[in-house]
């Protein structure tokens, strides 16, 4: 056997509870960053993009050419043949590009490494926060369905209790049954409860890659809500920090660089090697040197090319630009509701969920000595629930409001 404290309350867990392991929220979300299957698609792209890279900073491969043919050797005066014969040639020549584009592909290759490793970094982040608000609410969910049970029952004792006692008259059968009702009350937010926690613990369950039938238990996490800096200053790191910011704008130099390199793929590629030439028809000739080719960039095919990229780049600067405002906007909006939550627990007692436990304790035991009637009783029990509840739910959408923020800022804390 194991007992919990609830609000200040002493309950007493069945044994099959105690075996279920206790985890804190920053050791479940070590789990699940370090567990979590879909990561290594993540790392998996980090890797593409280093072998991208290194393949942008080599030359094009050679290219090789083979001729085959036939030499006919004819007199100029009497028109004779004077002798016939294969002929055949080899070259092996190597462009070269000049301008820095290997450079600028080299460069555009770097941005894309960097954009594999943010989002990594904002994929660990988002799971990070995740992982957290789950395990707060099934830390919640777990402590409201123990507080309604607690209270249903203590109800469906009581009516035991009352009908056993004075089993006479009307009124003790009414009042039972009136406490059996509310003790279904009770039992349907404890259901309610447990819905909300097997979702939550399903969903954990797949992000940390275990099974869906294992059971997790929160042991109770820090119910600390820091001060936060005002909105300009939040917004301004938001703005540095922000992993859809940061990718961004490293796509859009990127498509700047891509924009140079469609400017200079008008100058041309130059293949340069040696060549072997043989024929053999009256005489063997042989000849043999450096082959040198390009092209001539005379009607300007690349204009078009040059045209699509600077589309792509302004249409990159728009995004990034409406991306800034949005991420601002958000910032504001989930300061806003986290001060508004942070200000109604702080005008709540701290101790209110186990002052009002202790107030349902007190009404159990003077509706027994009667002094007290039913209505005041039963609205005792339901404001305990009710009051743990609201002081759960609102500190678990404060949290999820500080999860946000500080997701926003790059997973850092706030204070940085």
């Amino acid at each position: 056997m194991r007992t919990l404290v609830l609000a200040g309350v002493m309950l007493v867990a069945p044994p099959a509870m105690a075996q279920v392991p206790a985890m804190s929220l920053d050791a479940l979300v070590q789990d699940v960053v370090s567990h979590n299957p879909e990561r290594q698609f993540y790392q998996r792209q980090i890797e593409t993009a280093g072998v991208e890279r290194d393949a942008a900073g080599r030359w094009a491969d050679p290219e090789a050419v083979v001729e085959f043919g036939q030499r006919r050797a004819q007199d100029i005066t009497s028109g004779a043949v004077t002798g016939e014969g294969l002929t055949y040639a080899v070259s092996v020549v190597q462009p070269i590009e000049f301008g820095g584009r290997i450079a600028l592909r080299r460069a555009i290759a770097d941005r894309q490494v960097a954009l594999a490793r943010i989002g990594l970094q904002q994929f660990d982040a988002t799971l990070a926060a995740r992982a957290r608000s789950l395990g707060y609410g099934l830390f919640a969910a777990d402590e409201k369905a123990a507080a309604a049970r607690e209270v249903a029952s203590r109800m469906r004792t009581l009516a035991r209790t009352i009908v056993a006692r004075d089993p006479a008259g009307p009124s003790p059968r009414l009042e039972a049954a009136s406490l059996e009702a509310s003790a279904i009350g009770a039992e349907r937010t404890a259901a309610a409860a447990d819905v909300q926690a097997n979702s939550m613990l399903y969903e954990l369950n797949q992000l940390r890659g275990a099974p869906f039938a294992a059971r997790i238990r929160i042991v109770r996490p820090d119910m600390a809500l820091p001060a936060l800096p005002p909105g300009p200053t939040l917004a301004a790191r938001a703005s540095e920090n922000n992993f859809e910011l940061k990718a961004l704008r490293a796509q859009f130099e990127q498509q700047g660089l891509r924009v140079d390199l469609a400017r200079k793929s008008r100058i041309p590629v130059v293949s340069v090697g040696p060549y072997y030439d043989r024929a053999r028809s009256d005489i063997r000739e042989t000849n043999y040197g450096v082959r040198l080719s390009t092209s001539i960039p005379l009607w300007n095919r690349q204009a078009g090319e040059v045209a699509v990229e600077q589309g792509r780049q302004a249409q990159a600067n728009a995004t990034l630009v409406n991306t800034e405002r949005r991420i601002a906007r958000d910032v504001f909006d989930q300061a806003a509701q986290y001060e508004a939550k942070r200000a109604a627990l702080a005008r709540w007692d701290g101790a209110a969920p186990r002052s009002f436990a202790e107030a349902a304790a007190d009404a159990d035991r003077n509706y027994r000595l009667g002094a007290i009637p039913l209505t005041t009783y039963t609205q005792m029990q339901q404001s305990y629930v009710e009051a743990v509840n609201a002081v759960l739910d609102t500190r678990r959408e404060a949290l999820e409001a500080l999860l946000q923020l500080r997701a926003l800022n790059g997973g850092t804390p706030l204070d940085r």
